[in-house]
C-alpha cells in the first residue's frame, strides 16, 4: 500500500474520531496510528491544509494554537454536520467571517428565535450557510438533515422538515455551535455530527497568550515568521509544478529520449530550478527554526498566563456564578503588557510582566468573589501560580486527604482544644519545618 492512501486513512479516522478530545490524546492516537501502520513524518495540518490557508484563517480570528488550526481543518473537511462546542466564542466569531469571505450566504438562528423552523427551511431551499447558535440539544426536525434522507421528486430532491416537504439545494451546509461544553448529544445522533471541541486547553492557550506576546513585544519576528511561510508555501507549489511539467514531458517524448535534445534541455533547466527551489526551502526552515527558538524566550510569560485563566476555570466548581471568559482575560493579559516595565534584560523584563499579571489577575478575580471564598480562591491561586511552593503532603493537608500519621513528638500547646489532637499531630508532620519555626512547643 503506498503512503498517501495511507495518510488519507490515518485522516479521515483522525477527523472522525478525535475531535471532541484534547491534544494530549489527539497526539497519542496519531502515534499509536502511525506506527502500527508504519508511517512517518505524518502531519494531519500539512496533509489536509496549506501555510497559505492557515495564515488566512488566523487573519479572519483563528486562535494561533495547534488545537484551533486542527479543528478548523476538521469543520472545512468534514461531510457530516459540525456541531462546535466553543465556550469562548472564538471559534464562533471565526466561522462567520469565513463562510462571509467565502462570498457564501450565510443565516445564524438561535433556538429562541419566533421564525425557526422558516427560517431553517429557506435556508435549505435557496442553498444558505445556516449557523444555529446555543444549542443545548438536537431538535427531531433537524434529524433527516443531518441524516440527508433526500427523497427523488423528479428532476428535484427535497428533504422532510416536520410535515412539509421542502426543496433541497446542494449548496446548504449546516453548523451548530454551543457554549456548553457539557452538552448531551444521544448516542443515535453522534453518528449523524462531527464533534469538533474548541474548549480552552492549558497548552492551546499557552499558544494564543505566546502568539499576544510576541505580536506586542516583537511584531517584527512574528511579521517574518508569517513572511517565511507564505515564501515556503509559494515555493512549494512552484516545485510541485515544475516536477508536473517534467513528467508531462517525459510522457509525451516520442522516440529515443537521448537523441530529443529540448526535452534534455527542458529537463537540465527543470533539474536547475527544481535545485535552487530546494536550496530556498532549505534556507526557509532554518530561518524558521532561529525564529522559534527567539519566540521561546517569552514562553514563560505565556505558560503563567495559561496557568492563571484554569485558575479561575476551576472557581466553577466552587459555585456556578463564578465563570470568567476568556475574552475578559485575554483584557488583563493586555492590560499586563501595556504595563511596559523597564529592564535590563528579557528574562527581567518577562519576570515583571509575570508579576504584573498575577497582581492584576488576583485583584481582578478577588473582586467578583463571594466574602466567604476569599480564602479558599487565594489558597487554590497560590497553589495554579506557585505550584513550587507546596512540599509533599502539604496540598493534600489542605484538601483534606493527607494520609500522614497524627501522632507528633511536638507538644501540643495548650491554647489548642483537646478534640484537636488528632489534626494537630498531622499539621506538625506535615508543615515540620514551619512549626519548627513557630516554636509551638513553648507555648
Amino acid at each position: 500500500m503506498s503512503l498517501v492512501p495511507v495518510r488519507s486513512l490515518i485522516s479521515s479516522g483522525y477527523l472522525t474520531y478525535t475531535g471532541s478530545q484534547n491534544e494530549t490524546v489527539r497526539e497519542k492516537t496519531i502515534l499509536d496510528w502511525s506506527s502500527a501502520l508504519k508511517v512517518t513524518d505524518y502531519n494531519f495540518r500539512t496533509f489536509l491544509s496549506s501555510e497559505t490557508q492557515m495564515l488566512t484563517w488566523k487573519k479572519e480570528g483563528l486562535p494561533a494554537d495547534q488545537l484551533s488550526v486542527e479543528n478548523a481543518i476538521m469543520i472545512t473537511n468534514t461531510e457530516l454536520t459540525p456541531l462546535i462546542i466553543d465556550p469562548a466564542t472564538q471559534a464562533s466569531e471565526w466561522l462567520k467571517t469565513n463562510l462571509k469571505k467565502n462570498c457564501e450566504s450565510v443565516e445564524v438562528l438561535n433556538h429562541q428565535d419566533a421564525k425557526f423552523n422558516t427560517n431553517i427551511e429557506l435556508a435549505i431551499r435557496f442553498g444558505k450557510s445556516l449557523i444555529i447558535q446555543e444549542v443545548d440539544g438536537i431538535e427531531s426536525m433537524l434529524v433527516p438533515i443531518l441524516r440527508k434522507d433526500l427523497m427523488q421528486q423528479g428532476p428535484r430532491q427535497v428533504v422532510q422538515i416536520g410535515e412539509k416537504s421542502v426543496d433541497y439545494n446542494p449548496a446548504f451546509r449546516l453548523f451548530m455551535t454551543t457554549r456548553d461544553q457539557f452538552v448531551q448529544i444521544p448516542p443515535n445522533i453522534c453518528d449523524l455530527v462531527t464533534i469538533v471541541n474548541f474548549t480552552v486547553t492549558k497548552s492551546g492557550l499557552e499558544g494564543q497568550l505566546l502568539s499576544l506576546t510576541i505580536n506586542f513585544e516583537q511584531p517584527e519576528l512574528e511579521a517574518r515568521k508569517t513572511q517565511l511561510l507564505e515564501q515556503e508555501e509559494r515555493l512549494k507549489i512552484q516545485l510541485s509544478e515544475f516536477e508536473k511539467k517534467l513528467l508531462e514531458a517525459l510522457a509525451n517524448s516520442t522516440g529515443n529520449i537521448l537523441e530529443n535534445k529540448p526535452l534534455i534541455q527542458s529537463l537540465n533547466a527543470t533539474k536547475q530550478q527544481s535545485s535552487q527551489i530546494q536550496k530556498a526551502l532549505e534556507e526557509s526552515s532554518s530561518l524558521q527554526v532561529s525564529l522559534d527558538q527567539q519566540r521561546e524566550v517569552y514562553r514563560n510569560f505565556s505558560i503563567t498566563g495559561s496557568n492563571l485563566f484554569m485558575v479561575f476555570g476551576d472557581l466553577l466548581k466552587m459555585n456556578n456564578m463564578y465563570q470568567f471568559s476568556l475574552s475578559s482575560f485575554i483584557k488583563l493579559f493586555n492590560r499586563a503588557l501595556m504595563t511596559k516595565p523597564q529592564a535590563a534584560t528579557t528574562e527581567e523584563k518577562l519576570k515583571k510582566l509575570s508579576d504584573s499579571l498575577i497582581r492584576l489577575s488576583y485583584a481582578e478575580i478577588g473582586r467578583s468573589l463571594f466574602k466567604a471564598d476569599r480564602l479558599t480562591y487565594s489558597l487554590h491561586f497560590v497553589k495554579g501560580v506557585f505550584a513550587s511552593m507546596f512540599g509533599p503532603n502539604e496540598w493534600e493537608f489542605f484538601n483534606g486527604i493527607s494520609a500522614v500519621g497524627t501522632e507528633s513528638h511536638i507538644r501540643m500547646p495548650n491554647w489548642v482544644a483537646p478534640d484537636r489532637k488528632e489534626i494537630f499531630g498531622m499539621f506538625a508532620n506535615t508543615f515540620g519545618a514551619l512549626v519548627s519555626q513557630l516554636q509551638f512547643e513553648s507555648q
